[in-house]
């Protein structure tokens, strides 16, 4: 596999999370490039979802792996350079489990990205879309599931980047229930970075 794209399913408050969208149309538009990239989907939950992406990671060994994942509170999309794999038990995820019960102990040093930031980033602002560099992917599942892509494929010399992004601006013809806000990104531009983001990626893992 060239690339692996991956996002995460519902979580508390969040019934329709955009990145299990967005990591499907990236991973198609690199398909239409003669790449073979894959989307992954995974659960956002420490006792199923967690392992699962491990275990997928280990046995498809992909080239490179972009993770996205959804920062609702966002003003903008931010590209992750650290994975601390320190998740707060105060947010338990949607099976109700928290990492005190599931989630491995928190590495001693942070894990820094295997990608290359500054592109992703250059990439982003070449379409006019609001980001920034950011040194703490969270205390959820996302810094989890970055910290074991990090372990897993990290030392193998992989390409491996997280991405979090805000609510996405309404498609053409629909109607949004409330005023929109001025930051959002535009989900067409926002796949088309991504997909440049994972074509970089790709040459970076040959």
């Amino acid at each position: 596999m060239d690339i692996l794209v991956t996002g995460f399913g519902p979580f508390p408050r969040v019934r329709v999370n955009p990145t299990t969208v967005l990591a499907r149309a990236v991973a198609a538009r690199l398909r239409r490039s003669g790449l073979h990239a894959q989307a992954l989907v995974v659960e956002t939950s420490y006792g199923a979802g967690l392992p699962a992406l491990r275990t997928y990671l280990t046995t498809t060994g992909p080239k490179a792996i972009l993770m996205l994942g959804l920062a609702a509170r966002a003003w903008n999309v931010r590209v992750e350079l650290f994975a601390r794999g320190h998740a707060s038990p105060l947010h338990p995820d949607v099976a109700g489990g928290t990492p005190d019960r599931a989630a491995p102990r928190r590495p001693a040093l942070p894990a820094r990205t295997t990608g290359n930031a500054q592109v992703a980033l250059a990439a982003l602002r070449r379409s006019g879309i609001r980001s920034r560099l950011s040194p703490s992917a969270g205390r959820y599942l996302c810094d989890a599931c970055y910290a074991a892509a990090l372990a897993v494929s990290g030392p193998a010399g992989t390409p491996v980047l997280f991405v979090h992004v805000p609510w996405l601006r309404p498609a053409a013809g629909q109607r949004p229930r409330t005023q929109v806000a001025w930051f959002r990104p535009d989900a067409v531009r926002l796949v088309d970075s991504l997909s440049a983001i994972g074509l970089a990626m790709v040459r970076q893992g040959r």
